[in-house]
């Protein structure tokens, strides 16, 4: 303790002898903001400050928070508690001439700009000066702005039944052209880049939407009932033995397959031999079009598969999940069916050239028009934190405005750095919550 006190004391600056008396002592202990106001175009609110917390930094005299307050924060008027050891403490603007004034708790500070902080010893022999910064994001972290990264690109032009993904920073499309399937290759995934086109030797009974990708390989199924694995995309093979009856590939998880066929939920870990999995309800309530899956790991350590798709006398999408934890095998967990119940009146909309996106720890569906006309291709996301029970229209979270209508197939993925791309009608954007891309302090 006392050797505390000795260096404590011999921090700030003096003239004389050292002194180890209390009545030396200069520094700022904490600051608090208190409630700040925010205001956007979409909001008008206040927050408390508290929340962020202002580091002080004794070697260079610096107090800032690293963690930047929200977009819209007005910092003209707001009131912050120093807790300070001194006798006197005086600001003013950083920079500035202008007469230093004495500090109230009970003042409002304008923290538009950095503030020189005067704080005063006990003893009035000491003295020791502070810059006190606050942080505002520059960009409003909810809100997500797309750019059109190509206008028409001729690799995409003529091309079906798209489906897109990445791989070593590049952005790939698989596509039907013709009587043959290709694929298109974007040189980068940042803002700027170019296209080139390439065969492949995916056979023409190809389901391009059944698409997966497990780590660093790729997989697919076919409409004759044949499940075929690729490290680049071009050059295929087939995995396991053909299922006469026909099949669709669901997902491909570390360990196992899942498949659909013949209106039974079947696992495999070999796609040669198969077993049925457990449901909770009627296999008949399972989709039987436009299947679309997610693998997800939540923060819990659990992992979930979410199932979404198409069935005859639904006006809504139908949703199934699949959830194990790290005690419990994969095989042991049963598929739990999410049915529509008179209180939900937020169920995922039955779309056209649905895509569905882990993105931001939610589930994320858009796409074409709505089977019952009711809704526009592109009009809105769909957002579920739930893991498929609700999905609400998102306000923040827009579609390109300019793609609102479009009639063409619709692909889209998610890159490492956050950004979502679409690609329609040849035309290619991305876009990002502005606050997937702050850098980490």
């Amino acid at each position: 303790m006392l050797l505390a006190l000795v260096v404590m004391a011999t921090s700030c600056s003096k003239d004389d002898t050292v002194v180890t008396t209390r009545d030396d002592y200069c520094y700022i202990k904490s600051v608090v903001l208190g409630t700040v106001k925010r205001k956007t175009k979409t909001l008008n609110t206040s927050f408390q400050g508290s929340t962020y917390e202002m580091t002080i930094n004794l070697r260079d005299n610096t107090i800032e928070n690293r963690d930047s307050l929200p977009y819209g924060s007005l910092l003209d008027r707001v009131l912050a508690t120093i807790s300070f050891d001194g006798s006197t403490l005086a600001y003013r603007t950083k920079g500035s001439d202008e007469g230093w004034t004495a500090y109230n708790a009970t003042d409002s500070l304008d923290l538009t700009k950095p503030l020189e902080l005067y704080l005063t010893s006990n003893d009035n022999q000491s003295s020791r000066t502070y810059t006190l910064k606050v942080n505002v994001h520059k960009q409003e972290g909810d809100s997500l702005y797309w750019k059109q990264c190509e206008k028409e690109v001729e690799a995409l032009n003529g091309m079906t039944e798209k489906k897109a993904f990445t791989l070593n920073d590049k952005l790939f499309v698989l596509g039907q052209k013709g009587s043959g399937t290709v694929l298109a290759e974007r040189s980068s995934i940042e803002a700027q880049g170019s296209w080139e086109e390439t065969a492949t030797d995916l056979p023409a009974t190809a389901d391009l939407q059944t698409l997966r990708q497990q780590e660093d390989k790729f997989y697919i199924s076919t409409t004759d009932g044949k499940i075929l694995t690729s490290t680049d995309a071009k050059e295929w093979q087939q995995v396991g033995t053909t299922i006469p009856a026909g099949l669709t590939l669901v997902e491909k998880t570390e360990r196992l397959y899942y498949i659909l066929s013949e209106g039974k939920l079947l696992r495999s870990e070999d796609a040669t031999n198969w077993e049925e999995e457990p449901l909770d309800a009627e296999a008949t309530l399972l989709p039987a079009t436009g299947i679309r899956a997610l693998s997800v790991e939540q923060a819990n350590g659990n992992s979930r598969i979410v199932m979404v798709g198409q069935r005859e006398g639904s006006d809504n999408a139908v949703v199934w999940n699949k959830m194990w934890n790290g005690s419990e095998p994969e095989t042991g967990a049963s598929w739990i069916y999410f049915p529509i119940s008179p209180d939900n009146t937020s169920p995922c909309p039955r779309l056209n050239h649905l895509n569905l996106l882990s993105y931001d720890g939610k589930c994320i569906a858009f796409g074409g028009a709505s089977v019952d006309k009711s809704r526009k291709a592109l009009d809105a996301a769909y957002i579920s934190q739930d893991y498929g029970i609700t999905w609400r229209h998102d306000g923040e979270l827009r579609m390109p405005a300019e793609l609102k209508g479009t009639e063409d197939c619709i692909t889209s993925t998610v890159d490492k750095n956050n950004f979502i791309w679409i690609i329609t009608n040849a035309q290619v954007w991305r876009g990002r919550l502005n606050r997937l891309g702050f850098a980490q302090q």
